[in-house]
């Protein structure tokens, strides 16, 4: 089944170096900033949270990897966070600025 996964974070004592190479290695399990919405636009997912499409058995399955796969790449980084991440199985997202 396809999960919609939404993670917001917060760095402690971060520099923008830091951000950059948390927000790298998010891209690299599949968690972008960017997201292309289903009229082709891409949409800035705000400040400090990322988000993406996954499958897995159940949304608690897919929670558990992916919260393990965050926290295992700022430890890498030796990054101090704060994660939140939200796992969704019959989604929808959408956009707006003010």
């Amino acid at each position: 089944m396809s999960y919609f996964v939404f993670c917001t974070f917060d760095l402690k004592h971060a520099s923008s170096q830091d951000y950059e190479g948390a927000y790298e290695e998010l891209e690299k399990i599949g968690l972008q900033k960017v997201m292309v919405s289903s009229q082709s636009n891409n949409v800035v997912i705000p400040t400090t949270s990322v988000a993406g499409e996954f499958r897995g058995a159940n949304a608690g399955s897919v929670r558990d990897d992916l919260v393990t796969r965050v926290k295992n790449a700022f430890a890498a980084r030796r990054l101090s966070s704060e994660i939140f991440l939200v796992v969704g199985g019959d989604w929808a997202w959408g956009s707006r600025t003010t």
